[in-house]
């Protein structure tokens, strides 16, 4: 759908397809009032985002108050896309849940002993391109 000739909405596909992507994306949680915003490697399967963290902020924030966000952009010669998607993120902890995580064979864009996987499951996304 376009907007105004510029922009574009894109499609739940489409958003999927820039979050597939970007390597990296952009985790926002909310924690007693206070935003923030973490830059993290991240994987995409089954409708779902997942990402390695270790003890500290990130984990304790996702842990007090499970709702998040997440941003990816995508950077073009002639467009750009941004997408935002919203929704609950869990600290993965059965074997199961664990293989999943790995079956994205996620690589982490630094190696610095992160070993607690976290998955987030969306209950909304939405994206926009803009054209030059």
């Amino acid at each position: 759908m376009t907007d105004d000739g510029t922009t574009t909405t894109l499609t739940d596909d489409e958003c999927w397809a820039v979050l597939a992507d970007q390597p990296i994306g952009r985790l926002a949680t909310a924690v007693a009032g206070e935003p923030e915003i973490f830059p993290v490697s991240h994987a995409v399967a089954d409708g779902r985002i997942y990402f390695l963290t270790r003890p500290g902020s990130k984990l304790v924030e996702v842990t007090v108050n499970n709702r998040v966000a997440f941003e990816a952009d995508e950077w073009r010669f002639d467009t750009a896309s941004s997408v935002v998607l919203k929704g609950t993120a869990e600290v993965l902890e059965t074997d199961e849940d664990i293989a999943a995580a790995e079956a994205t064979e996620l690589v982490p864009y630094l190696d610095d002993g992160k070993n607690v996987w976290v998955r987030i499951t969306p209950t909304e996304i939405s994206g926009r391109r803009l054209t030059r």
